[in-house]
């Protein structure tokens, strides 16, 4: 990266220097770009102007259902703009998304909607049929489908409320449970904007998103480096492209046809992608990042 690219790219970071929240950063990308693609996913894409628009009705919708700020909400399906959009929509007014791993049993899943006291259960396409299961919890008030939530994202009526402030919880993850159950980790606005400010008097030129960039989501959404990567997105203003489960050729074709220029992904994930016999046939030339994490790495697949 040249001189004058890392003072236009440092410049467009510093223009959200003071932004700290959901809502502040949706606002902002919705009246600065609206017709920029900001989720492209299997189900959905939305603009950040459709996006302002749509998380207003979520958090209108779910407000408008009796759910307060610091009430919890829960996702039980794969990756999808849909849940993305009801996060981003709840995390405006201070409802608190967890997002649970489509591949839990219905023991593990039930405990964890138990656990974080959910009101409300949205469910992924494909997992209608968990309404009779999961969406019978006793501390539900309302099981939705995805075909629910998109209905709400295009009809509900819009009313004003109050945002989330930086501090106010907005995510709720949960741990393996290796050692037990699995324990909530709550994430606030600030847990997930502000550390990415923290080098902006001299950022390292990886972190500064050149305008033609897209990013990845492809890891579960129930971890960070899956929901984390949509956050990625937002903060810098640019294209979440969003898998509803990691395979191979998929990966190769966000990267070959849909503009993908960096990913986070696991060690083993990588190893896939390495072993598998399309990885040699495929044009990586846009990709100018991979990022890594959740366990060592092999010193052989990182050389």
């Amino acid at each position: 990266m040249d001189q004058a690219t890392y003072d236009r790219l440092l410049a467009k970071a510093r223009r959200t220097i003071d932004l700290f929240t959901f809502d502040e950063f949706i606002r902002f990308w919705g009246a600065d770009r609206p017709g920029m693609m900001a989720l492209d996913g299997d189900d959905l894409s939305l603009t950040y102007g459709e996006l302002e628009d749509a998380t207003a009705r979520v958090a209108s919708a779910l407000l408008a259902m009796g759910i307060k700020p610091g009430d919890r909400i829960a996702w039980f399906g794969k990756n999808a703009t849909t849940y993305f959009t009801l996060f981003f929509g709840a995390a405006r007014a201070g409802i608190v998304m967890v997002p649970i791993g489509w591949r839990l049993a219905e023991p593990e899943a039930a405990f964890i909607l138990d656990n974080a006291e959910a009101k409300v259960l949205f469910l992924g396409d494909g997992f209608e049929a968990c309404a009779n299961t999961l969406g019978k919890r006793p501390g539900l008030t309302r099981c939705c489908t995805a075909a629910d939530a998109r209905k709400l994202m295009q009809e509900a009526p819009r009313i004003d409320f109050a945002p989330s402030a930086r501090n106010d919880a907005v995510l709720q993850l949960y741990t393996s449970g290796t050692t037990g159950n699995p324990k909530g980790a709550v994430l606030s606005n600030a847990n997930l904007f502000a550390l990415r400010k923290a080098g902006i008097d001299n950022p390292h030129p990886y972190t500064l998103l050149q305008e033609d960039e897209s990013i990845l989501v492809a890891m579960p959404c129930a971890h960070i480096g899956g929901t984390g990567l949509g956050v990625m997105a937002l903060a810098a203003g640019q294209p979440g492209v969003v898998l509803s489960e990691f395979e191979p050729t998929r990966v190769f074709d966000a990267v070959v046809n849909r503009g993908v220029t960096r990913f986070f992904i696991v060690p083993a994930a990588l190893q896939m992608l390495l072993n598998h016999p399309d990885c040699g046939k495929t044009d990586f030339s846009r990709l100018r990042y991979i990022l890594y994490g959740a366990s060592p790495i092999p010193l052989e697949l990182l050389r």
